[in-house]
């Protein structure tokens, strides 16, 4: 193992909770603007979990 993988996992563990602080903030305006609603969101994703699997 290198010296830096302690480091390298928080580095990825704070990217994946950066994108989805992201991925929140960008479904809460969307749906402010009444563009979608978080249901939508829902289906969209559970959806693709179907497809992909």
């Amino acid at each position: 193992m290198s010296e830096n993988s302690g480091k390298d996992i928080v580095d990825e563990d704070e990217a994946i909770q950066e994108n989805m602080y992201q991925v929140s903030a960008l479904i809460a305006v969307l749906e402010q603007k009444g563009l979608l609603t978080r249901q939508e969101v829902k289906d969209e994703v559970e959806g693709l979990k179907t497809r992909n699997r």
